[in-house]
């Protein structure tokens, strides 16, 4: 595996006009300060100097960013394996997602101004089972391949079409 991830890819991302973020090394983090901006506040040649400062660092997006024909990037991150079918059920086919170490991620056309959100359900007798999905609409974050696993020391891996091989049009509507 390269230790020039970060470098290798994002600008593949960035001339998809998508923004990519450097994950901290033995992290599923953006540790820079300020990752939650668009790329045009932090500045083009910002961003561009990240290619070889954070080389050896892993690749993660900036979730929000408007794609081609409408919407913005977002992603479904499904926590538990059990929960991807019935996900598939809502969908369809994964269209472009990864899988890291438990569940999946599912890129997402997000339309509209939706919020961030988590969903919950609880175990037997009401007992807690915890966070199922979370809903990553806007300012947050998710790590893509071929970054490696913090957990798992394995890279994360495309599930569908890698995310910069998709026809943007084709991710699942989600919103108005």
């Amino acid at each position: 595996m390269s230790d020039r991830i970060y470098n290798e890819w994002a600008h593949i991302y960035r001339a998809l006009g998508l923004e990519p973020r450097p994950v901290t090394p033995g992290t599923k983090a953006a540790k820079l300060r300020g990752w939650q901006k668009p790329d045009t506040e932090i500045g083009q040649r910002i961003v561009e100097s990240w290619d070889d400062k954070y080389r050896a660092f892993g690749i993660g997006l900036r979730m929000g960013t408007p794609l081609p024909g409408g919407g913005r990037l977002g992603a479904l991150d499904i926590d538990h394996d059990s929960y991807v079918r019935p996900m598939e059920g809502l969908l369809g086919k994964i269209v472009s997602g990864r899988i890291g170490s438990k569940g999946a991620v599912i890129f997402v056309r997000v339309m509209g101004d939706l919020p961030n959100s988590k969903f919950k359900v609880k175990g037997e007798a009401g007992a807690e089972y915890g966070q199922v999905v979370e809903c990553l609409f806007n300012k947050t974050f998710c790590v893509i391949p071929p970054t490696i696993h913090p957990d798992t020391n394995q890279p994360y891996r495309w599930i569908g079409t890698p995310l910069h091989e998709v026809d943007f049009s084709l991710l699942p509507r989600i919103g108005a």
